[in-house]
């Protein structure tokens, strides 16, 4: 918004590579200029424009593709992402920048097509619910063998995550969009 950003190096956890590659060529693809200052400690984002652009990501980020999608609904002209990202995550961040004015289409699919506009306005929006805890709470209710209610789910943008425990044999209820896994002594593969 005001043509310049500042962010630390990333550091971070140590489960895995965590490449920044994918977040700065995007952003570079947009017409930004990356240096590093502050005895390489602080990298500067600058651009007095951003510009759409073809993308095409050797790496589908989720986190990446989100700071290029946001970016680039600000942008001037159309651009479209190659290889992008495509979670559950990255489809709310796109559906609420649409309920914003952005234009972006593609959005569930490896390619996201965003047509940059002048302004985005307010919105109202729900954040979903966290994936992984609910497949937490499932699993932990498989293993000590209890049973247990897990509301507001967000059943539609679970993706794989039902099917995978029930073919664990583990049995799922779907109460609206609650699930209910009740008490099992046995699981059957």
């Amino acid at each position: 918004r005001f043509g310049n950003a500042y962010l630390a190096k990333p550091g971070g956890d140590k489960i895995g590579r965590r490449r920044g590659d994918t977040h700065f060529i995007g952003i570079q693809e947009l017409g930004a200029k990356f240096t590093l200052e502050k005895n390489n400690t602080l990298f500067r984002v600058s651009s007095d424009k951003l510009k759409g652009n073809n993308i095409l990501l050797d790496e589908a980020s989720v986190t990446g593709t989100a700071n290029i999608v946001m970016a680039a609904a600000l942008a001037e002209g159309k651009t479209t992402i190659y290889n992008a990202a495509c979670e559950p995550y990255l489809q709310q961040l796109c559906k609420m920048l649409n309920s914003m004015g952005a234009k972006i289409s593609g959005v569930g699919s490896n390619m996201l097509h965003i047509e940059g506009v002048k302004y985005l306005s307010g919105c109202t929006h729900r954040i979903l619910p966290d994936m992984i805890e609910i497949g937490s709470f499932i699993g932990l209710a498989a293993i000590t063998k209890s049973e247990i209610n897990i509301k507001n789910v967000s059943y539609n943008d679970l993706g794989l995550i039902p099917t995978v425990f029930e073919k664990l044999g583990i049995q799922i209820i779907k109460n609206g969009d609650d699930l209910f896994i009740p008490s099992q002594e046995h699981y059957t593969i």
